[in-house]
């Protein structure tokens, strides 16, 4: 059986426990307040960057290096890895698959870099089901040609406190119709081949989570769906979230995530949404 290793980014948002138990490779994005540098997981918790952000610092990322890449892609490899399969946020949102890309071409070890056009757990959903299929032995093309079909059907429906951290990190894509909005008036975005996009307004939190789930519910039907239900530092409406899902979707798996650095600086706080797709 070939020893096939899994690599992601921190946009991934994969809880922990997870990473640990599956033996998922993240390479962290590097994280700025003002002059200040830290990186995503190793140095700087989502808890401490959501109070922070709370506080009023700004911040801003930056992708890893095609260097910090190959660090990890050589670790493998030494030990024992047969091939790697490295899934990342949307090439559309960040230049960490091109980082990826040229550190691929760097190593003896086949690398597979899976542009999985999207974010937070719409990475973490994909990277989890090639650690597992790895696993069970399934083949690097089997599993290559499992992710392409969930990529092609995954959904993203999310909200946000306010479009003001997607607009000033540059990540707003065709959302910025929705700019100069009524006060209260929650936007309802998806990503939408790799970039963000506006789907409705809703008038008040509330209403915007019931019009998630509405969505959703049209968008499942009666499929059994892997779910994950992402935050940005709201737990309680996350929870609340997963309840109204599980009432009226068929679930055959979720997870709950909150979002960290990566993602949190471009969402910011209050975030709220569903990744999912067909199991």
């Amino acid at each position: 059986m070939a020893d096939i290793r899994v690599v992601t980014d921190s946009g991934a948002d994969i809880p922990k426990d997870l990473v640990e138990e599956l033996g998922i490779r993240v390479v962290p994005l590097t994280i700025h307040f003002g002059d200040e540098e830290r990186r995503d997981g190793v140095d700087l918790t989502p808890e401490e960057f959501f109070r922070r952000l709370r506080s009023g610092e700004l911040s801003r990322t930056t992708q890893p290096s095609p260097a910090d890449f190959e660090q990890v892609y050589r670790v493998l490899a030494e030990e024992g890895a047969d091939a790697i399969i490295s899934c990342h946020l949307s090439a559309e949102m960040s230049g960490t698959m091109q980082s990826a890309t040229l550190a691929s071409r760097l190593v003896d070890v086949p690398v597979h870099v899976v542009d999985t056009r999207s974010a937070s757990m719409g990475i973490g959903m994909v990277a989890i089901e090639a650690a597992r299929l790895a696993r069970q032995g399934a083949g690097v093309d089997d599993i290559l040609a499992r992710l392409r079909g969930i990529i092609a059907q995954q959904r993203v429906l999310f909200m946000v406190d306010t479009l003001e951290y997607l607009q000033r990190n540059g990540r707003i894509g065709k959302a910025q119709a929705f700019l100069g909005g009524l006060l209260n008036v929650k936007p309802i975005l998806t990503i939408d081949d790799g970039v963000v996009a506006p789907l409705e307004r809703a008038r008040g939190h509330a209403k915007a989570v019931s019009r998630i789930v509405e969505r959703m519910v049209a968008l499942a039907g009666d499929k059994p769906q892997r779910v994950a239900v992402v935050h940005g530092d709201a737990p309680a409406e996350a929870a609340s979230l997963a309840e109204q899902i599980r009432a009226r979707v068929q679930v055959a798996e979720m997870f709950i995530a909150m979002l960290g650095p990566t993602i949190g600086t471009h969402a910011g706080p209050g975030t709220l949404g569903v990744v999912f797709y067909p199991a």
